[in-house]
């Protein structure tokens, strides 16, 4: 698991209430093993923490049984939107679809940005709001 945040004086503050929700995942005083790394993309992880918002807010909607989950709509959306690096088949001869990572690591920012910008139209569409900024504004406001 992986969260985000901001030292201030000598609190460490989640960035966001996702994040915050990870952390209280953990009981009160138990001891968390915790790897710190600085990063200077606040912008690119806004943009993922609107990307994953979407995927949560589509799957409460319960559309279907292929999205009732976060991991589901985002692996959906991400096949929707061509954000793969290939196929494989697996030894039954079933075709497998290897969707691409977001991480900095593998994905630079353009190809994120415009991944996730594509994504939040599709999601749109599919809340109904066929307006990009007021859907982002729709799940800003959850």
């Amino acid at each position: 698991m992986t969260i985000c945040g901001q030292r201030q004086g000598k609190t460490l503050i989640p960035f966001s209430d996702e994040d915050l929700r990870e952390i209280y995942k953990f009981p009160e005083n138990q001891f968390l093993e915790i790897k710190i790394k600085g990063s200077k993309k606040e912008r690119s992880y806004r943009e993922l923490c609107l990307y994953f918002s979407s995927c949560t807010c589509i799957s409460r909607l319960n559309l279907n049984a292929n999205m009732d989950t976060k991991e589901k709509v985002d692996y959906l959306t991400r096949l929707k939107c061509g954000f793969v690096d290939g196929t494989v088949f697996d030894g039954n001869g079933l075709l497998h679809w290897m969707v691409r990572s977001l991480s900095y690591d593998n994905c630079d920012h353009p190809d994120a940005h415009k991944f996730i910008n594509q994504a939040l139209e599709s999601h749109a569409e599919l809340v109904g709001i066929f307006d990009v900024e007021e859907y982002k504004k729709h799940l800003k406001n959850q």
